[in-house]
């Protein structure tokens, strides 16, 4: 791999914009303390960029539930920890991800993890028109159309532009959990959504798309965090 490195907050979203990295590895602990790596996250998920986050940070912190819950809450994909000595260097630019790692097995753990989150060998839910998840859920993306087998048989229904979104988004994501506050900030152009009246979305949605709504087997609440979409294989 090649890799690029920005100090802080506004120039790592210029080169983001610009080289449109595969994966992205966030450092915590960036030179700018009011614009960090999860200041970054949330400002990708926000503008609709999905390109897998994997964020550094130091054993503790990766301990830390409370760490983990805002992490994924804000769109990260996973999460490496890093040797504690380099907190110690005022600069680290100029040294590579692997440099901040501590043997042969955490490399091969970072190069594994970068090679699960690249998706270049599936293809994008947003570039399909129609597409079936399992054997009892048939989703087109130009229509909103839905077919869902239940115990009568095939029903259809019409999700509504938000409903079609929130399931897009979840679906983009393949089995990863989406935070409640990243998908408010990506699917509500107009500024009224909270993480209230999110829930009223996917208890509708759960309604037209689940086999038996009472019983959902597709979306899941993923707790403290927000929702993933349960692909069956």
């Amino acid at each position: 791999y090649r890799f690029i490195e920005a100090a802080d907050g506004p120039t790592a979203l210029f080169l983001i914009e610009e080289e449109k990295p595969d994966p992205i590895i966030l450092d915590i602990m960036l030179d700018d303390p009011d614009f960090g790596g999860l200041d970054i996250c949330k400002e990708l998920r926000s503008s609709g960029n999905q390109t897998p986050v994997i964020f550094l940070t130091v054993k503790d912190r990766a301990e830390d539930p409370r760490f983990l819950q805002r992490a994924f809450s804000l769109g990260a994909d996973d999460y490496i920890t890093k040797r504690e000595e380099l907190l110690q260097i005022e600069n680290g630019m100029g040294i590579p991800p692997t440099e901040y790692l501590e043997s042969k097995s955490d490399v091969e753990e970072l190069l594994a993890r970068i090679q699960a989150r690249l998706p270049q060998s599936r293809p994008a839910v947003a570039e399909m028109r129609e597409r079936s998840f399992g054997d009892s859920l048939h989703v087109d993306f130009d229509t909103g159309l839905v077919r869902v087998m239940r115990e009568s048989g095939w029903e259809e229904e019409t999700l509504t532009l938000t409903e079609l979104e929130i399931f897009r988004l979840l679906a983009d994501r393949r089995n990863r959990p989406v935070g409640r506050i990243q998908i408010v900030d990506t699917v509500d152009r107009e500024g009224t959504m909270t993480e209230r009246s999110l829930e009223s979305h996917i208890h509708r949605l759960r309604q037209k798309i689940e086999p038996d709504p009472r019983n959902p087997v597709y979306i899941i609440t993923v707790q403290r965090i927000g929702y993933r979409l349960r692909i069956p294989e």
